[in-house]
């Protein structure tokens, strides 16, 4: 029997806990499934055994019992209930009473719109809070990956305010974006011809997940703990989560995710997709495999056409959007890469990039404004967007402007 929490009550509560809401932020499903008005809402957790480790050290129907106690516990109702409970599988769910008498994609943004006004949400440090906000964002549905070392979660959505939710991680909860990563793998030939209808997945470097945020599912935590059985670790547990004593791999200073997330918005979300297209978007986001010889020193052309189309005619440093008019009546502006490419081809990233007029481009090449004039000119780059500050601040590892600014002057070719 369906229990359910009144969807009026839960989102007038003063307090609704981080953990439930981030789960109901990973995903909210409708039941029925069918008709456009559903009874109830629910998110949930669900997850199958792995070859990791063996059942005859883990019982899984009995840890559901344990499991869906802490989710209670962690969500402030005793209001989930185990739909799936054997040897290998379990299953949880959290049901919600549609008294609203909304739409799954209305309820969505309602959530939504409840969670910017958390106060927790507010400030720049990754608190216990926003981690507890990860764990149900993530961990509910998240699987871990040890092949490519992620965890990681297949991403749905149904309109564009879902498939942009993942910038809130790392706008507002202040996951390093160097360790996000967006797996497009609807952009896959398998995917258009049928073979293979794979989900664009969000994934979290593991390494980092299990030092910095921990594990409030043990069963997971067991995977990594096995997986890794030769990678120098300790573990402890702290209020029911389970922290790894680790070595973070280096930050990725690619941040893909920012890339293929814009790319995928304009070019994937809501097209029709066929093989032809599928083709040229893989090779314009550099997805085909390529050997080693064969990988240019050259910067991507594509990448700079795709960035030219996309971003606003403006320059980001002072600000015009008048130049000339070049013959197809469009105002000219040029590309700059505000890490500069000649210091490696790993900056030829569609993140690295910004639009400026010719006379502030000339400003930034070596040796033609004063130091205190470049940087100033950096600093404006870098305080006017927020997704180039966050790729420059991974890629060189500087936090503050101003010295990233002087790092970045540096490099100036």
């Amino acid at each position: 029997m369906v229990k359910g929490v009144s969807a009026k009550s839960l989102l007038n509560m003063h307090e609704i806990k981080p953990f439930l809401l981030g789960a109901l932020f990973s995903r909210i499903m409708p039941k029925p499934q069918t008709g456009v008005i559903p009874d109830y809402f629910y998110c949930y957790t669900f997850f199958k055994s792995s070859k990791y480790v063996y059942k005859s050290d883990f019982d899984l129907k009995q840890y559901a019992e344990k499991l869906l106690q802490q989710y209670n516990s962690l969500s402030g109702f005793e209001n989930w209930e185990i739909e799936i409970a054997t040897e290998s599988k379990v299953e949880l769910r959290f049901y919600i009473k549609n008294d609203l008498n909304v739409n799954s994609a209305d309820f969505y943004n309602l959530v939504y719109q409840r969670l910017l006004h958390e106060r927790w949400l507010a400030g720049e440090d990754l608190s216990e809070k926003k981690k507890e906000f990860v764990r149900g964002y993530m961990e509910t549905r998240g699987s871990i990956d040890t092949t490519a070392k992620y965890i990681s979660q297949d991403y749905f959505y149904n309109n564009l305010i879902e498939l942009k939710r993942i910038l809130i991680l790392t706008d507002m909860i202040g996951l390093p974006i160097g360790y996000a990563n967006f797996n497009p793998r609807n952009m896959q030939p398998q995917y258009v011809s049928g073979e293979s209808k794979r989900n664009a997945q969000f994934r979290i470097n593991l390494f980092f997940y299990a030092k910095e945020i921990g594990f409030i599912n043990k069963y997971k935590a067991q995977i990594f703990d096995n997986a890794y059985h030769a990678v120098k670790k300790d573990l402890y547990e702290k209020h029911g989560v389970v922290y790894f004593v680790l070595q973070t791999p280096d930050i990725n200073d690619e941040v893909t995710f920012i890339k293929y997330l814009q790319f995928f918005t304009n070019n994937i979300y809501n097209k029709e997709l066929t093989k032809g297209n599928i083709e040229l978007y893989r090779k314009k986001l550099g997805l085909k495999n390529q050997s080693k010889k064969a990988i240019s020193t050259n910067r991507d052309q594509s990448i700079i056409d795709i960035f030219r189309n996309i971003a606003e005619d403006k320059c980001a440093i002072c600000g015009t959007t008048k130049t000339f008019e070049k013959s197809n009546s469009k105002e000219y502006f040029e590309i700059h890469h505000v890490i500069p490419f000649h210091n490696g081809i790993k900056y030829d990233n569609i993140a690295n990039l910004v639009k400026l007029c010719p006379t502030c481009h000339s400003l930034l090449k070596k040796n033609r404004a004063s130091k205190e004039a470049q940087i100033e000119a950096i600093i404006t780059i870098l305080t006017n967007n927020d997704l180039i500050h966050q790729y420059a601040s991974a890629a060189l590892g500087f936090d503050d402007i101003d010295e990233l600014s002087k790092k970045i002057q540096t490099m100036l070719g």
